[in-house]
């Protein structure tokens, strides 16, 4: 698919958000989950949905790098 001015194309990480969003919405209230062939216990995938979601904030720098340091006590 052709890509528009003003776009990018969905990063790795993009398209590891929406699976396992995906995942989470489709299997709500389920203890386990097949992920990929395997059962996954659902706080797992949570965990996982949580870790990418950190990573597409991270490549659209909307999360910074490292955390702030106080050093106001010093």
């Amino acid at each position: 698919m052709p890509v528009r001015h003003g776009e990018t194309m969905a990063t790795f990480a993009d398209t590891m958000l929406a699976k396992y969003e995906t995942l989470l919405q489709t299997s709500a209230g389920l203890d386990t989950v097949s992920v990929d062939g395997q059962s996954v216990r659902y706080t797992d995938v949570e965990a996982k949905y949580r870790y990418w979601k950190r990573e597409v904030a991270r490549e659209k720098r909307e999360r910074p790098q490292a955390a702030s340091i106080n050093l106001g006590g010093f």
